[in-house]
């Protein structure tokens, strides 16, 4: 029977007057994993942080099962100069390292211990043993070590100071030091943010693998196909479950919006018309029944319609038109003097690609499009532009913005708009009223990024430079994106970690990896599809390579070396053997008989004796059997 871990009953938050949720329910069972989604700013994070206890529940029971341990990810504490990044992950094994120290203590007792002294020790030191293994100690540091570099770490960030760790790697190291300890119930709040995409890889695995629950807030559509078994929404200040991954919590939203759509269509038609009976009838020789009617009506249950959320409008249907050649760029390399990013990178981009450039964190990406748009020179190598073209570039940190203006001067100065239509345009990317009046600086990532995406269609290019256009935006904002980059009709070249817009929107896909640029004519799971077949066909090659290399040594060595030998010798010497190894094994089960029998341990001495005899009997056995095997093969 599945239990569950964690249940809450009609839990509200407010903060004054800005009602979050109210009357959610919702329960997490035994190993399932969860989606946790919903617009920016409806409220997820506010209930990671009430179910964790940072924040309070304002009504309402949350209710967890004693037996079972949650987790989740906090803010890296503040360490010592010297405290490494291996330090910091194995400090969360502090009580197993206790219970390691305790037990070679016990071990050192119980070597000058006797009687019942020892016997105490004994049984103190077995309970030990059990709860050690139970709780992982025998591995702990390979454990420890196999997720950080399942992270994208390497052995040299081992011995790296925390203090001195970007801002993404110690998100990481956060990572890191919550899934070591592999508690019931994980919860995830955007885990997969600085990762790259081989740790992101790794992180799916990791979790559809877990033998724990999880719950995870993520805006990372291909992340919540890949792990997650069932959906809650969290919008409008209600929760709601599906079942199902991302795309089928889509799929059944749809069906029950339109469902609960013609529903609340079909009722306010009826109450129409029964609203004009009562008009028509009320005052004339029917009033009867019109106040009947009324009554009727006033106690009908209303159904609700179907809210939507706000959404940007981003449309560029038409632009003017560019040269077949889009893009030339030939035998380019960069290269810094202690790294080596790329080399040899020649392609032809033509009009109407769109193309994803994929790879690792810090391996070049986002400098080849700044060597594309003339913001640093390459080290070799030549971009030539085509004719007609017209680029606009999306800098993922938004250096294009001022910081000192305030949103609608960024609109107003820079384009031949009144500021009427400022506000209309802003309007489309989700600002109103005085929202227009703040300045950039003070934005949030996912506003910064609406600003930059207006000022793309203001531009009105052909071709697109864009450098992770979908970050910092929620699931309903990437989609609109994503519709948008389909829909745009001139030339796509951006780089992405949003593996559900890479899938959705690109035509060839441009792989960076070990200095390399290789190009695969087809979207993200085309590449990996085609990727992993290489990658067999690759290492079918290698083994059959090592096979034949193997068997020609055989061979020649069978040939060359075969010993000459006394085969009547040998098979007395194999009878031999087994003859012993039928008796060692025998009087191994006459040892395992009596050692599980209590009243062996009431004669210290004897005791020990049997035990030392039958850890001998252990290691000679498999040694009389690998004997007995070559002595085999001798004959043959």
């Amino acid at each position: 029977m599945t239990l569950i871990i964690l249940q809450g009953k009609n839990l509200s938050k407010s903060y004054i007057t800005n009602l979050i949720f109210e009357n959610v329910d919702f329960y997490i069972q035994e190993g399932e994993k969860v989606g946790f989604v919903g617009p920016n700013g409806t409220g997820k994070s506010t209930l990671f942080r009430c179910i964790t206890g940072e924040e309070s529940f304002d009504t309402g029971n949350l209710s967890m099962s004693a037996r079972h341990t949650m987790g989740y990810m906090e803010q890296m504490p503040e360490f010592a100069p010297g405290f490494t990044l291996l330090d910091a992950v194995l400090e969360m094994f502090q009580d197993i390292f206790a219970m390691r120290d305790k037990l070679r203590h016990l071990e050192h007792e119980m070597g000058t211990a006797d009687g019942d002294a020892l016997e105490h020790l004994l049984e103190e030191y077995s309970q030990l043993t059990h709860s050690y293994e139970d709780l992982g100690g025998f591995s702990c540091e390979s454990r420890a070590k196999g997720i950080i570099k399942g992270l994208g770490f390497n052995d040299e960030d081992f011995n790296r100071e925390i203090a001195c760790f970007s801002g993404g790697e110690k998100t990481r190291a956060s990572l890191a030091r919550l899934l070591v300890r592999e508690p019931d119930l994980l919860l995830l709040d955007e885990p997969t943010n600085h990762l790259d995409l081989d740790a992101l890889d790794w992180l799916e695995n990791f979790l559809r693998n877990y033998r724990g629950a999880v719950l995870v807030i993520s805006h990372d559509r291909y992340f919540l196909d890949q792990v997650t078994t069932r959906t809650l929404e969290l919008n409008h200040h209600a929760l709601k479950s599906y079942n199902g991954n991302y795309s089928r919590y889509t799929e059944l939203k749809a069906e029950q919006e339109m469902a609960q759509m013609r529903a609340y269509e079909k009722q306010q038609a009826e109450i129409a018309r029964t609203e004009e009976y009562i008009r028509k009838y009320k005052a004339g020789i029917k009033s009867k029944q019109a106040r009947g009617r009324e009554k009727q009506l006033s106690r009908v249950e209303r159904l609700e319609a179907v809210g939507h959320n706000k959404s940007m409008l981003l449309n560029m249907h038409e632009v003017s038109g560019s040269g077949e050649v889009v893009l030339e760029i030939r035998d380019l390399a960069m290269q810094y003097p202690d790294k080596v990013l790329f080399a040899d990178f020649t392609d032809t981009i033509y009009k109407g690609e769109k193309i994803g450039l994929i790879g690792g964190n810090g391996v070049g990406k986002s400098t080849i499009l700044k060597i594309i748009m003339g913001q640093i020179e390459a080290t070799s190598g030549t971009v030539k532009t085509g004719s007609r073209v017209k680029v606009a570039y999306y800098d993922q940190e938004h250096r294009q913005l001022n910081p000192k203006n305030k949103i609608i001067d960024e609109i107003v100065y820079q384009y031949d708009v009144t500021l009427n239509e400022a506000r209309d345009l802003l309007a489309q990317v989700l600002f109103f009223g005085e929202d227009v009046e703040k300045r950039i600086g003070d934005l949030s990532g996912g506003e910064k990024a609406r600003v930059a995406l207006l000022k793309i269609i203001l531009d009105e290019p052909n071709l697109l430079i864009m450098d992770e256009p979908t970050n910092h935006l929620d699931i309903s904002a990437k989609e609109i994106v994503e519709e948008f980059l389909l829909e745009f009709p001139g030339t796509v070249f951006m780089v992405s970690h949003d593996r559900y817009l890479l899938d959705s929107v690109c035509t060839r896909t441009i792989v960076l990896e070990d200095h390399k640029l290789m190009s695969y004519l087809g979207n993200y799971s085309y590449y990996r599809q085609k990727a992993a077949e290489l990658e067999r066909i690759a290492r079918e090659k290698q083994e059959a390579l090592e096979a034949e290399q193997a068997r020609k040594t055989a061979n020649k060595s069978a040939v060359q070396d075969k010993p000459k030998i006394n085969k009547q010798k040998t098979r007395k010497e194999i009878e031999a053997l087994e003859e012993e190894i039928q008796q060692c094994e025998m009087r191994s089960e006459e040892l395992s008989a009596l050692l599980a029998d209590g009243a062996t341990y009431q004669d210290e001495e004897k005791s020990k004796l049997l035990v030392n005899e039958y850890k001998e009997l252990e290691e000679k056995i498999p040694a009389l059997y690998a004997k007995w095997e070559e002595l085999q093969m001798l004959l043959e």
